[in-house]
């Protein structure tokens, strides 16, 4: 059975959001809709999607390097190889860390960093994989259950939620500072296409570390309390 690349991201990312919805509707009966916590589980869990394909980056930088390479001498400047979201994908390829390498083979063409195990982009991004992808998922649970003290979440949430901001400041400077866009002849149109694609994802990196980082602050300050934050309706 195969279905569009864009199809199993769109399931990983809405499915768990909905499931952790549900279970925060069902352990606090009186709140239905909370933005606070809908923002930071969507966050959460697009942020631990994202974690598993920089790890997919970094155990298979040689492929995505070599293929890179050879495509870039067939693409025009300017110009995409074929965009394998819109192409069509067996459950099990899917389900392997391998395939969404192709994440990182297609981002080249706008940062060629990906393709360099040497960078920094490639560093910040294998390094928020492994470290960010357990507490991803522990915050998202906090938010509902009480896995642990809410003061000891607040200490992993703005820790975990300062590090990825950091991350995004500097590789968004790195980015702009160093022209990446210029490596593969990004002009005109297709240039404000290139930035627009950056400054969008990046600043989803921007936005939820920084109400995360604001929950957490109030975590550690205020305690149980704060938890209203996320639990009360808005």
């Amino acid at each position: 059975r195969e279905m569009l690349a864009c199809v199993y991201t769109a399931l990983f990312v809405v499915c768990p959001t909905l499931a952790l919805w549900y279970a925060h509707h069902v352990q606090h009966a009186a709140t239905f809709f909370n933005w606070t916590h809908l923002f930071l589980s969507l966050f959460c869990v697009i942020n631990t999607m994202i974690a598993v394909w920089e790890i997919s980056l970094y155990v298979n930088n040689k492929w995505i390097t070599e293929n890179f390479l050879a495509l870039k001498k067939k693409v025009e400047k300017s110009s995409l190889p074929p965009v394998f979201m819109f192409q069509h994908v067996p459950v099990s390829d899917a389900l392997s860390v391998k395939y969404w390498a192709n994440v990182w083979l297609l981002y080249s063409f706008f940062d060629s960093s990906y393709s360099e195990p040497k960078s920094y982009g490639f560093w910040i991004d294998t390094g928020n994989g492994f470290s960010t992808v357990l507490p991803s998922m522990l915050f998202a649970v906090g938010m509902t259950y009480d896995i642990m003290d809410p003061k000891h979440l607040g200490l992993l949430g703005l820790i975990f939620f300062y590090q990825m901001f950091y991350g995004t400041v500097l590789y968004f400077s790195s980015f702009y500072h160093n022209q990446r866009w210029m490596e593969h002849g990004w002009k005109g149109r297709a240039a404000m296409k290139c930035h627009a694609l950056v400054i969008i994802s990046n600043g989803i990196w921007f936005a939820g570390p920084g109400l995360g980082m604001y929950l957490s602050y109030h975590l550690i300050m205020q305690g149980a309390p704060a938890l209203q934050l996320v639990r009360a309706m808005q």
